[in-house]
């Protein structure tokens, strides 16, 4: 592990147990075992810092979505990558990029991070608003576009679909925050939704009634 990413690792761990605003420079430099002057080498500020985490944490994301074969990442036909997946493998896609964002020390401290220096901080905020909130809506919305453009999916407002997709598990992400030991039950509800999800929206259910 490189000096830099040793930093961005002690870093997150600091903001993940005393806050954002609750850690200096000079402590995230004595975690790592180096001088203050010798972090200034490697970022600018605090900030900085925290950008590169969420940069990181991007890329983490990314890397996942390529693994799981998610067809925005690895399809440049995206609605005809989704034909091509079975309603089950899409619920398994689902529960993998779930336990991303809820059980990997990366993603999952950056998360809850976000989510709680967001009343503190208005930077802060704002970021917490493009990666896990307003930012995934539009994002899906693009991907729902296509859906709805190729046929897959009845027309609607997609950023309404989106909302209506991503709702359920955001409020799954909170749920496993405080009930972890309740995870094969929210894995079941996690199927479910998606399965009702494809029901509702699809245009093959529609041509059926």
């Amino acid at each position: 592990m490189t000096t830099k990413e040793k930093i961005l690792k002690e870093a997150l761990e600091l903001f993940a147990v005393k806050g954002y605003d609750g850690v200096s420079v000079r402590e995230i430099a004595g975690a790592v075992g180096v001088r203050e002057s010798a972090l200034y080498k490697h970022f600018k500020n605090k900030e900085d810092i925290l950008n590169n985490i969420i940069d990181a944490t991007k890329e983490r994301i990314a890397g996942a979505y390529i693994e799981n074969q998610v067809p925005e990442a690895v399809e440049p036909d995206v609605a005809g990558g989704y034909r091509r997946l079975t309603t089950e493998k899409l619920c398994e896609i689902s529960w993998n990029l779930f336990q991303l964002y809820t059980k990997d020390p990366v993603v999952s401290n950056i998360r809850k991070l976000l989510m709680r220096e967001q009343f503190s901080n208005s930077i802060i905020a704002k970021k917490y608003n493009q990666f896990f909130l307003n930012g995934v809506v539009e994002r899906q919305a693009q991907t729902f576009a296509a859906l709805v453009e190729d046929g897959v999916f009845r027309k609607e407002d997609t950023k309404i679909i989106a909302l209506q997709f991503y709702g359920p598990i955001f409020l799954l992400f909170q749920r496993y925050d405080c009930e972890p030991e309740q995870e094969e039950a929210i894995k079941r509800m996690l199927y479910e939704h998606v399965r009702a999800f494809g029901r509702n929206y699809s245009r093959k259910e529609e041509q059926a009634l």
